[in-house]
């Protein structure tokens, strides 16, 4: 074949082809620049707009964390609080957080006597009046800090903001405004912040569960540098909040774009410009095209002189080719034969991915023959998983140089997938360019795999530990540190810093023994030795820490040796709680449960404890001393009609009296209401009613001023018991013939003083109580006791949800006898179990007849601490629930807790039948016995009354108060409900529902009536 050589015309039409192209390639560049000035504004809009929207959630959900955190500790310092909120500020742009409280209009007073004025802006202008206010209590800042005090509800737009946010239980966001703080204009989020830590179901109970809101602001300037960030400075963009204008940068918005969404209550709309278009591509493009087409102008000439040298090349060259045509059939027959022999499989498939050669591995692979892969395709083996990533291989193999190595898992014969790497190679005709046949040679790797998995798996598992126990060790909210084996200090945490008032350098130079009070250091050596000795595992201990100002701060302390696997020791873990609140309380309850609250005399378990030790005495000595017990005359009817305050003034004011009149080692107690008794430890009778005048005429010089301003003398009946006349007699004993001589005292015309002596114990006053009792029995037979009801309040709805039932006897002439005349003989000849079990009966049946009308009744029944063992009284309970058909938790049966205590493991047997049955166990009383805190552990309860001792002043009283609280938080820790007794005004009402108090009962919300007439009092109410 002679090759001919082609003529100038083909060079020249190539030149126009190549002017032509420059004008097409010119186009498409102007074209594509276009296109890609639109890419670039879609996706700054979209950057921007995910900017916000996260910004928004990031904040929304720090802003809850921080308001679980403020609605376990609402009082939390500011200190505390920046230490908490700190970490919010890492959000982008967001300027400051805050702590917002809700205070109602009754109580801006106090809490503008505690923190200050309430300020309607930041000129200090006090807030004008309305129904609530929102004044920030702290506040952590990058810039000037909104003023404490400041009421974010004195502008209408923050307040609608709050208002949405506590009804919705979400955060909710103002639009643009003038920020507290004078910064300039921003967007105020709130989140709601419940006492009970998470949100209620209903709108009204979440208005009335809110106590504040945690609070970000984020200032309009700091908004649009952080988005100013992304936009690059040639492009114009904007921000709007529900349409009104926020952040803009630029004047000019060619072709703009806009995107929203929407958060926190509002529509957010970002615009951006369209970027210039950059040309210079374009005009690169057009000269080098002309370049190029005259370059090719000067080649034409030189290309047609050598073309004829050009065929003759080529003429030699295909003669080369045929050879080496002939010589790659020699070495395509040496590779086939590698093929069959090697471990690895080797595939050949066409351009449309039919295998057209497998190699004879394929079996000991895949399990299948090299025949039986030809003509299927190898996606057909892969595991769906893994199917897109390797067809996704076709396209990579053309940007990696016709070579790509896939790892998938292929299906064998009988099932099971194997792990496989394959690198695949795409063979292409040199001619045409045109891919020709695909070779790949894969090869198994499943060990490799299950190694690499195994290590990750290790990996992962160490580093989600060390992460687990840095986020418990940072996060714990007690004291966290670890120690080397002298007991200095490694690390810490914040909550030690807290403790300590030490910041976490200066705790990194110090250790155990230095934060030790100096008479527990050897508190730290012996739990050190014990733990490396390998005595104890653990070590747990109670000491005394002095703080930074020197302050003494009582710790638990829980330490553990950390030990390297081969045992050797590395370092101390302690784990530090600060109990100087407990500590303190048990002094005070300690204190309480020796004395009187009132008073602060011995009480009556405390003067019993005292009397036995003198018994004891006299028993070995010989009898000496006496016991007096001294009651206030007609003192019930001072505070019937003087009150209650008064009486208890009285009280004071006598028990101030007798101590100044009696020797120091004379022992004064108040037994209860206006009971006092004194040991008289020396002397005999004639010193005894020596000192009996003395102390009737001291009680004398004592008046009360009436409403009409007279003063109205006071007297006292005295009862003496001597020591001489005790044989064998308890404490208890003594100051029953202590109160039978003061009885005496009092039926002998009171304000005088009598000796009990066993000869001349009254007939008459054992006639009169036998026939007490037989009145009792009467009033049983006759069907004579009829009971009254007292309703008990819910604080938080403000509706009557539940009555105490009160005991009365009816004498033979229907006249109302009080418990008080009855109920001591009734305790004395054993008729309180046939009582009670007439109580619990006609309760149980008065509230099935009122099931059956339609209205269902709490009632509360007190039942005397002999019944607590009554079996009768249980089987008579089940009996009655079961044919009233009665909710048994609708009935609740009161012991008081002195009578609880008196014999626990029979209370604990009592309340556990009672839950059996479904009816809940009520502890009347509560704070009145001996280390009442104490006994909670060991006394199953559903209700807590709380004696009326601490709410009748807890006004005045923060001992009150803080005792209330204390129960309060136990009985809620503990998942139980309290009632507060003997609420005696508004004031102490409020006061109660702001301690969390759930019941209230006394006489401001409504005084005992018949049963009858107090539920239909009741229901119209």
């Amino acid at each position: 074949m002679t090759l001919r050589p082609r003529r100038l015309p083909i060079a020249l039409l190539g030149a126009v082809l190549l002017a032509a192209a420059t004008a097409v390639a010119t186009i498409a560049v102007v074209h594509q620049e276009r296109r890609s000035a639109a890419h670039q504004q879609q996706r700054l809009a979209e950057q921007s707009l995910g900017l916000l929207q996260r910004a928004l959630t990031v904040t929304s959900d720090r802003l809850v964390d921080l308001g679980s955190l403020l609605a376990t500790a609402p009082d939390l310092p500011q200190r505390r609080f920046q230490a908490a909120a700190a970490h919010l500020l890492t959000t982008p742009a967001l300027a400051s957080v805050s702590y917002v409280r809700i205070i109602p209009a009754s109580q801006r007073a106090t809490y503008e006597r505690d923190h200050g004025p309430i300020l309607a802006d930041i000129r200090g202008t006090p807030s004008g009046p309305r129904l609530a206010y929102y004044p920030i209590v702290a506040s952590v800042s990058r810039y000037a800090r909104a003023p404490v005090g400041f009421d974010e509800g004195a502008a209408p737009h923050r307040l609608a903001a709050m208002q949405a946010a506590a009804d919705l239980a979400t955060t909710r966001a103002t639009t643009p405004l003038q920020l507290a703080s004078g910064t300039g204009a921003g967007i105020v989020l709130f989140t709601p912040v419940y006492r009970s830590g998470s949100s209620p179901t209903t709108v009204a109970a979440r208005r009335a569960d809110a106590i504040g809101f945690a609070v970000g602001v984020y200032r309009l300037r700091d908004v649009q540098t952080v988005v100013a960030s992304l936009v690059p400075s040639n492009v114009a963009f904007g921000l709007s909040v529900d349409g009104q204008p926020a952040v803009a940068r630029g004047d000019r918005m060619s072709h703009a774009l806009s995107r929203t969404v929407f958060g926190a209550g509002h529509r957010w709309t970002v615009t951006v410009s369209r970027p210039a278009p950059n040309y210079g591509s374009a005009w690169t493009i057009i000269i080098s095209g002309a370049l190029l087409t005259i370059a090719l102008g000067l080649l034409i000439f030189q290309a047609s002189r050598r073309e004829r040298y050009a065929l003759e090349l080529v003429a030699v060259r295909m003669a080369e080719r045929d050879h080496a045509e002939a010589e790659l059939g020699d070495a395509e027959r040496r590779h086939r034969l590698l093929a069959e022999n090697a471990t690895d499989l080797i595939l050949v498939f066409d351009p449309s991915g039919a295998i057209t050669y497998a190699s004879p591995a394929c079996r000991e692979l895949i399990g299948y023959a090299p025949e039986e892969l030809l003509g299927r395709r190898p996606d057909e083996f892969v595991h769906p998983e893994d199917r897109e990533h390797v067809v996704g291989a076709r396209t990579r193999i053309v940007d990696d140089d016709g070579t790509v190595t896939v790892t998938s898992r292929l299906r064998h014969r009988d099932g099971h997938h194997v792990w496989t790497e394959a690198r695949v190679r795409r063979v292409l005709d040199p001619a045409s360019g045109k891919p020709v046949e695909g070779q790949a040679i894969v090869r198994d790797i499943s060990e490799r795999v299950a190694a690499d998995q195994a290590l990750r798996n290790s990996v992962e598992r160490l580093a989600g530990a060390e992460q687990r126990f840095r986020t418990a060790f940072e996060a714990a909210p007690i004291g966290m540190a670890l120690s080397d084996l002298e007991g200095r200090f490694i690390q810490i945490n914040d909550a030690l810093c807290a403790i300590t008032g030490y910041t976490r350098d200066e705790l990194a130079d110090m250790s155990f023994s230095e934060l030790s009070h100096p008479g527990d250091i050897s508190l730290d050596e012996e739990m050190m030795r014990s733990l490396l000795s390998g005595e104890q595992t653990t070590y747990w201990m109670e000491k005394r820490f002095v703080d930074v100002v020197g302050q003494v701060v009582w710790v638990a302390v829980h330490a553990t040796l950390v030990r390297a696997p081969d045992g050797t020791p590395q370092h101390f873990l302690g784990q530090i709680q600060d109990v100087s609140e407990r500590v303190r309380y048990e002094a005070q309850l300690q204190h309480m449960a020796d004395h009187d609250p009132l008073t602060g005399l011995l009480n009556r378990r405390s003067f019993e404890r005292e009397l036995n030790q003198h018994i004891r005495q006299v028993e070995r000595y010989g009898p000496e001393g006496a016991a007096l017990v001294l009651d206030i005359d007609r003192f019930k009817h001072i505070n019937d009609t003087l009150g209650h305050n008064v009486g208890d003034e009285l009280i004071v004011k006598v028990a101030q009296t007798l101590r100044a009149r009696l020797r120091d080692s004379d022992v004064l107690a108040r037994l209860g209401g206006d009971e006092f008794a004194v040991l008289l430890p020396r002397g005999g009778a004639a010193e005894a009613e020596a000192v009996a005048q003395a102390v009737l005429a001291a009680v004398r010089s004592q008046s009360v001023i009436t409403p009409a301003g007279r003063r109205r003398s006071v007297t006292a009946s005295i009862g003496v018991a001597l020591f001489a006349d005790t044989e064998r007699l308890t404490a208890e004993d003594l100051l029953v013939n202590a109160d039978l001589a003061m009885y005496d005292a009092k039926e002998a015309g009171r304000d005088r003083a009598t000796t009990f002596t066993q000869h001349e114990r009254g007939a008459s006053r054992m006639k009169a109580r036998i026939t007490w009792a037989e009145r009792i029995r009467e009033a049983l037979e006759e069907d004579r006791f009829t009971l009254y009801a007292q309703p008990i309040v819910e604080l938080q709805s403000g509706e009557v949800r539940q009555h105490e039932l009160l005991l009365r006897m009816l004498d033979e002439h229907n006249d109302v006898i009080p418990p008080a005349a009855f109920i001591n003989i009734a305790e004395r000849f054993d008729l309180m179990q046939e009582i009670d079990r007439w109580v619990v009966s006609r309760a149980i049946r008065h509230m099935g007849e009122q099931r059956r009308a339609g209205r269902d009744l709490v009632f509360e029944v007190n039942i005397s601490g002999s019944s607590t063992g009554d079996p009768d009284l249980l089987t008579l309970i089940e009996r009655e629930l079961r044919t009233s058909e009665i909710d048994p938790v609708n009935l609740v049966l009161e012991v008081t807790e002195t009578v609880a205590v008196a014999n626990i493991p029979r209370a604990q047997q009592f309340a556990a039948r009672l839950a059996e049955l479904g009816c809940r166990f009520a502890l009347d009383d509560f704070g009145a016995g001996f280390g009442s805190f104490y006994y909670l552990k060991h006394l199953p309860f559903d209700i807590l009354k709380i004696d009326g001792e601490f709410v009748r002043s807890c006004t005045t009283s923060q001992t009150d108060q803080l005792l209330i609280r204390a129960a309060v938080d136990i009985a809620r820790g503990m998942g139980k409900q309290t009632i507060a007794e003997y609420v005696g005004d508004h004031e102490t009402l409020e006061l109660l529902r702001r301690l969390g108090v759930d019941y209230a009962q006394g006489f401001h919300i409504g005084r005992p009536a018949p049963l009858e007439q107090r539920l239909a009092l009741d229901q119209v109410r």
